[in-house]
């Protein structure tokens, strides 16, 4: 059985077919929880806060990249409903980073290395 979800993002995801599957898992079981805690089952009845409190609450435990995916999942979601940018403000968090921020080892900048002092 197709779900609403499934009908929604395939129509609104171009691209291959494995990164539209990841997408159509992942906004199932977005919409499964939003349907569990807040009884709605029709992908056009969501509306920010419920998108919000899936990446706040749902992927507290996942790693930063998995919250990256259902992060980019729910972008796409809100722009399939056409919510987009209005939505985008309210969907900001640490969860739209793949990796944490801050300087990478190596990167440019930051403290420099102890140089090694000459034994006499």
């Amino acid at each position: 059985m197709t779900s609403r979800i499934e009908i929604l993002l395939k129509r609104a995801q171009p691209g291959k077919s494995g990164g539209v599957k990841a997408h159509i898992k992942r906004g199932n079981r977005i919409a499964r929880r939003i349907e569990e805690r807040w009884h709605i089952s029709e992908p056009y009845q969501f509306k920010a806060k419920h998108l919000q409190w899936f990446l706040k609450a749902d992927t507290a435990s996942l790693s930063l990249a998995s919250r990256y995916d259902y992060w980019r999942t729910a972008c796409v979601i809100a722009a399939a409903l056409g919510h987009w940018p209005n939505w985008e403000p309210h969907l900001r968090g640490p969860w739209t980073r793949p990796t944490p921020p801050g300087p990478r080892p190596g990167a440019p900048g930051g403290r420099p290395k102890k140089l090694a002092q000459p034994r006499s």
